[in-house]
């Protein structure tokens, strides 16, 4: 298993996220990717390859996350179970800036499939908004400074999954 102790709090956040409290009814529910947060977007890429035995160029742009405030990064294929990897960097004074004030950098955020047609009705406090894995939405309940989940239309990003 690659990654040494980042891989490592990588997985534990995931496999946290998921043991955690369970999504809105009917919401989703297959964990599709995690996401690391940093101040300084190009050395946390370095450090994150480095300790996965891969190279920076693994990760590519994607649209950044507009419900996060963040400019983000993806990698596929340096996690188990086919999950991606994101690294977020703040563009705006939002979720991903306070998360990184409470929590320091890390892994702060996870995104679910959507399991059926979005209900914007359900939660009109949380719109579909564009992110990395296409449109997506945050979970209510959450708090403002993290960890965080969204789901995600699986299939309609920038990125493949």
């Amino acid at each position: 298993m690659a990654g040494g102790a980042i891989g490592d709090r990588i997985r534990a956040f995931a496999a946290e996220a998921v043991s955690a409290a369970p999504l809105p009814d009917g919401a989703g529910g297959r964990l599709v990717a995690v996401g690391w947060a940093t101040v300084e977007l190009e050395r946390a890429v370095a450090q994150l390859a480095a300790a996965f035995d891969a190279t920076p160029a693994i990760f590519v742009d994607a649209a950044g996350s507009a419900a996060l405030g963040a400019r983000c990064l993806v990698a596929d294929g340096v996690l188990d179970d086919a999950l991606l990897l994101a690294v977020l960097e703040p563009s705006t004074e939002g979720r991903t800036a306070a998360g990184l004030a409470r929590w320091d950098e890390g892994p702060l955020v996870t995104w679910y499939a959507a399991s059926s047609a979005p209900n914007q009705a359900s939660e009109p406090g949380h719109p579909w908004l564009p992110g990395p894995f296409g449109p997506e939405r945050l979970v209510g309940g959450d708090p403002l400074t993290g960890p965080h989940r969204l789901l995600v239309r699986v299939g309609t990003g920038t990125i493949a999954t």
